[in-house]
């Protein structure tokens, strides 16, 4: 994703001879990649929504111990420790790591048009 040749020009703010060249292409597909896991997450917290409906509990009989399974099953799909949590937990560190991704792209990409500028208009 980024080139790191130490015989690269250098930035034009960089203060030493080597440093790393990231092309537009390269930020624009970062960016497209980036929008690809944002409906990938959409996907997995439909799912996962589905998942704790009542059509999906279990159904083991009205005995005691029938009931008492199903109410474990059901804790541990949807209580807080139980797979929803847990998949919640994790969408939730994946939603911050795109965020970030995106604030970066982003100011790459403002790096880029703003050094653009600076050669447009000396």
């Amino acid at each position: 994703m980024y080139v790191d040749d130490p015989n690269a020009a250098p930035a034009p703010s960089a203060g030493s001879g080597a440093g790393w060249q990231v092309e537009p292409e390269q930020v624009r597909e970062f960016a497209a990649a980036v929008e690809e896991v944002r409906a990938d997450l959409d996907a997995i917290f439909a799912e996962v929504a589905e998942l704790t409906s009542p059509a999906y509990l279990p159904m083991l009989g009205t005995s005691p111990v029938g009931q008492e399974l199903s109410a474990k099953f059901a804790d541990r799909l949807a209580g807080e420790a139980g797979l929803k949590g847990q998949l919640e937990t994790a969408l939730q560190r994946m939603q911050e790591f795109v965020a970030s991704a995106e604030r970066s792209a982003a100011g790459y990409q403002g790096s880029d048009e703003n050094a653009a500028e600076r050669y447009r208009n000396p």
